[in-house]
This record gives structure tokens, sequence and C-alpha cells, in this order.
């Protein structure tokens, strides 16, 4: 028991160091995706750096739902790939201890980690999505965001030029000029005694109010010239330019629901015998990113334990070939859910057994190989057992 202890003890503390590190640069790299977009809001859009920081907390959560699995996968392998390349393994082997006691700190490890997951994905990070899209339309909004200052020509908004000649506030402006060219077809002009901004933050957008102004249509032929007059016109502004990531605006869109609403929803949708197809992919993929914890723990072991010597950067190029493949073969059944072909608990499902087996069938043979324990034993009784049957029998 103290021997158990103390080994799992120390294969913690091999596979902690690889982890944490791991999860620092995953993240680092999903963040620079990123960055373009928030030294932009930094350097042109005028938002404070306080501001900035509550966005890339808000996105934390959804990296980390995906980056710890993959920092698992990465510490196992470099961690077995240590021992084995410094003869640890060998060691153990002579003092009888079997592979799926030094599986075992792994397990448990990928077990917590598996709750850890299953909460961000589930409940925190649609919790961080919405709070997201919360902060950013509260950036979009404010006068700094949307760059709108008397006397100055602003195109903050692409396709679209504003010239306000005065003003107190977003709710007060007068002497407006804005040219719009998002259609390159109907281009217009519009200018107008004074407006004002309107903003709804339940469908994160943005109105323009003109009063007493005039439209200037391009002219379809020469010599014909189209000028309409209106008391006020209202001239929705497109902000989705303005967003670090798409998807439609509101608390009801999927990223932004937890589990529990998503179930809600399904069981409400098909009472009322409506497609529930996009919920059920969002849920099963929820499950499956918490899932590849326990997949990459079984499977993280018995590929880093190599007969040749071999230093960390093998487990490493190791796990990102297998992170490739696996989420590759995920992806493929999720365009199938998403094309209809298969349903979201086969396209998603299917796959995650295949792998599993394919980890439990590596990890038992990784066991026959240096085990002493039950495992060996149970293959070499199996094995005999087949030789047995297919013995042909004398007459």
């Amino acid at each position: 028991m103290m021997l158990g202890r103390i080994l799992d003890r120390y294969i913690t503390r091999e596979l902690l160091p690889p982890f944490f590190l791991s999860i620092a640069v995953l993240t680092l790299a999903l963040f620079l995706q990123r960055m373009f977009r928030l030294v932009e809001f930094i350097m042109s859009k005028g938002t404070t750096l306080a501001a900035t920081g509550k966005l890339l907390l808000y996105i934390l959560p959804s990296f980390l739902a995906v980056t710890i699995p993959m920092s698992l996968l990465v510490a196992a392998l470099t961690a077995f790939t240590r021992l084995s390349s410094d003869s640890e393994i060998t060691a153990m082997k002579a003092s009888r201890i079997s592979l799926y006691a030094m599986v075992r700190p792994v397990m448990q490890f990928a077990f917590i980690l598996f709750i850890v997951t299953s909460v961000i994905a589930h409940f925190l990070a649609p919790l961080a999505n919405h709070a997201f899209k919360a902060q950013l339309f509260n950036m979009v909004k404010s006068r700094a965001m949307i760059g709108l200052d008397q006397g100055v020509f602003s195109s903050t908004f692409d396709g679209m030029v504003i010239y306000v000649d005065s003003m107190t506030s977003t709710d007060d402006m007068k002497g407006i000029f804005l040219s719009d060219e998002r259609s390159a077809q109907e281009p217009f002009a519009i200018t107008a005694q004074q407006g004002r901004l309107l903003t709804n933050p339940e469908t994160m957008s943005v109105t323009f109010v003109l009063d007493h102004g005039s439209v200037q249509l391009q002219p379809r032929e020469e010599g014909a010239y189209s000028l309409l007059s209106f008391d006020r016109a209202k001239l929705n502004l497109d902000v989705s330019q303005a967003r670090l990531r798409g998807g439609s605006p509101g608390r009801s869109t999927l990223d932004e629901m937890d589990s529990v609403e998503l179930l809600r929803s399904i069981r409400k949708m098909r009472a009322d015998g409506q497609p529930v197809q996009q919920f059920e992919i969002e849920l099963h993929k929820r499950m499956s990113v918490s899932y590849a914890c326990l997949v990459f723990g079984i499977i993280g072991a018995p590929l880093g334990i190599r007969r040749a010597r071999s230093g960390r950067s093998a487990g490493i190029a190791i796990a990102i070939a297998v992170i490739l493949v696996y989420y590759l073969i995920l992806g493929t059944g999720a365009n199938l859910a998403q094309t209809g072909v298969a349903s979201p608990a086969a396209a998603y499902w299917v796959p995650n057994a295949i792998l599993t087996l394919a980890a439990l069938a590596m990890l038992v043979k990784r066991g026959h190989e240096i085990s002493f324990g039950i495992g060996s034993r149970a293959a070499v009784l199996l094995r005999g057992l087949l030789e047995r049957i297919r013995r042909p029998r004398r007459p």
C-alpha cells in the first residue's frame, strides 16, 4: 500500500509540470488568433486595457475546454517517455510493478480533469460566452468604440462613412452626413438635421435614428437625379464586423445556453414537432470535449513507453499526431451530423467508441509486455485457450 502511494505521487509529480506548461502554450496559441483584433481595439477603437482584459477572461473558458484534454495527453506522453528513456520503466518492471499500477495516477488525474472540463463545457463556457458578447456590445455602443466625434469623418463601420457636425452625446447629434456603400450596386448618401443612436442589449443591435433629412440615391441613368425627403428614418448599423468572433446575437444562441437549457429546449421543441438537430449537435459536442480527457488518459501512458531511448520531444510529437487524428475523426463525424447523414449521437460517439477500444487494446498490449499482474496472466490464459481450440484433435 505504501509503495503504491509513493508511486502515485511520483508519477503525478511527473505529470504536473508538462501539463501546466502545455496549457499555457496551447492557450496562448489560441489567443494569438484573436490578437490582431484586440490590437485593433486598443489602437484604433480607443478601448481600454481593462475592457480588453475582460474580453480575454471571457474567452478563456472556451479555450480551456479544448486545451485541458490536449495538455493531459502531452503530459502523459512526456512523463512516460521520460520514465522509459531513463530506464525507470525497466526498474519498475523488475520490481514487479504492472503498467496498470503506473496508469492508475494518470486515470485519477484524467477523471478530475474530466469533471473540471465538464463543468467548463456545460456551464462555465456558455455563461462566459454571454458575458463576452455583453461586454463587447457595451464597447460597441460606447462613444469610444463607435468612434463618432464631431467634425471627424468616421469609418468605424465597414462600407459606411459618418460625419457629425456637432454632438453633446450619442443621443444628441446635429448636422449628420452618412455615406453607405455596403451595397456596391445601390450606394446612397443621407443628410439629416439631427439624430441619435439607439441600442438594444437583447438583440445587440445599434440603430441610427435620423430626423428631418434626405436620401440621395445613385442615378440609374445619365441626367437623372433621385432625392427622397423624410421626417424620420431608421438605419441599422452592422456591428458584427466589430466583434471578435461570429454568432448570432442574443441570449438564445446555442453557445450561450448551458446544457440544462439545451435539454429543456430539446424536449420542448420535440413536443412541438420542431427540428432539434443543431441543439443535439451542440450537446453531444460538449460531452465529447470532456470525454476526450478519459480517452487521452488511457492512451497516453502506453504510447509514451518506448524501448528505444528518446527525449521528451518524441512524446510531444506523438501527442500532436494523436490530437490531429482524434479531432480529424471527430470533425468528420460532426460534418456528417451537420449534413444529416448521421445522427448527432452516432456522429460523435461511434468515433469515440472506436478510439476508446483502440486505446484499451494498446493499454492491454503494453500491459502484457511489461506486467506480471492480472492483465498479462489473463492474456496468457486467453492465448493458450485459443491455441487449444485451433489444435486439431487426434482420432
